[in-house]
């Protein structure tokens, strides 16, 4: 397995000289993002702490673009998450996984992706998430952000107006008609202060699926800036076709103490409809320092209960995590 992860480290190695040599429009970026953490969860069951060291979402890729003779411009994107801190015999596919990885053309028509996307019911709020690829990150509380391959997608602006919308085929054999095939659409007004976003994506009903599938998704929400305050709003619905609605509600703020220091907190919950289980919920702090335009470091503290950190945190039951991180961008 070691020598399958360093051919595959190679060959993304000879990718990027190749890449680097062919045009001077190919950009590498990539972020390294690695925390330490107190953490502990009582499962009703179990009762445990432990120190967790883990990579959150650390990735790399390369991007370029061309202009073409009819003013249009053809795009393309390969990107991966690389879990930083991993364990060096786990196997590839937990080391190095794929994210937004797309051919686009862009024109005044808009742009259009093929490939593996974020959805536009995901991007539409992803900016509400003071705490993202975190301990407390607000999918923990928001569930349906998905990036999902076999995508079209359309993105456009009209001014202050936003929109995006994309189809995915779901399973790609033959045989299984589009299985889980989806679409999802968004629209965001952002004009000074105020942002304002609205999501829907459904779902194609699956007789062989879960009873528990989810049919449809529409979410609401709202940023809005106040001096040196930010503040944020995410509502979301989820339908099911047997089981009753899930509702996902998340409020954030941040302010920006100076130019180096934001202090950020953040409430959640998500009511699954029966009243015989507890809501899930999410609490969190936090402080980020801004080292410079590349480097900053944080300090956080996010507690769930019943399941408020399980989701994203990995942290079931009652839980709570203590968390150093720092963050590398390139």
């Amino acid at each position: 397995m070691q020598h399958k992860n360093a051919l595959i480290a190679a060959a993304i190695t000879a990718a990027l000289a190749v890449s680097a040599n062919a045009s001077a429009e190919v950009n590498v970026y990539g972020k390294i993002h690695t925390s330490v953490a107190s953490v502990s969860e009582d499962t009703g069951t179990s009762d445990t702490s432990s120190m967790e060291i883990k990579s959150n979402s650390s990735r790399f890729g390369i991007k370029s673009a061309k202009k073409l003779e009819n003013g249009m411009e053809f795009k393309g994107q390969f990107e991966f998450e690389v879990d930083a801190a991993g364990d060096t015999q786990k196997s590839s596919t937990d080391l190095i996984k794929l994210r937004n990885t797309y051919v686009g053309l862009k024109g005044g028509f808009g742009e259009v992706r093929i490939g593996n996307h974020d959805t536009p019911h995901k991007i539409a709020t992803a900016r509400l998430d003071p705490f993202g690829d975190t301990y407390a990150d607000y999918n923990n509380i928001i569930q349906n952000d998905n990036r999902v391959g076999n995508a079209i997608a359309y993105l456009n602006n009209f001014g202050p107006i936003g929109l995006a919308a994309a189809y995915y085929a779901g399973d790609d054999e033959v045989d299984n008609e589009n299985n889980a095939d989806a679409t999802s659409i968004m629209v965001s007004y952002e004009a000074g202060a105020l942002y304002l976003a609205a999501a829907v994506e459904s779902f194609a009903a699956d007789d062989t699926a879960d009873a528990d599938e989810m049919e449809s998704a529409s979410k609401f929400g709202l940023g809005y800036k106040i001096g040196a305050f930010d503040l944020g709003l995410v509502y979301e619905t989820l339908a099911y076709e047997t089981s009753k609605d899930v509702t996902e509600s998340y409020l954030s703020a941040k302010f920006k103490m100076d130019d180096k220091n934001t202090l950020k907190a953040a409430y959640g919950m998500r009511d699954d409809g029966v009243s015989a289980t507890d809501d899930e919920v999410l609490t969190a702090i936090g402080i980020d320092h801004k080292m410079d335009k590349q480097a900053s470091v944080y300090a956080l503290y996010a507690a769930g209960t019943d399941g408020g950190l399980d989701h994203k945190g990995k942290l079931g039951g009652d839980a709570s995590a203590l968390s150093v991180g720092f963050v590398y961008k390139f």
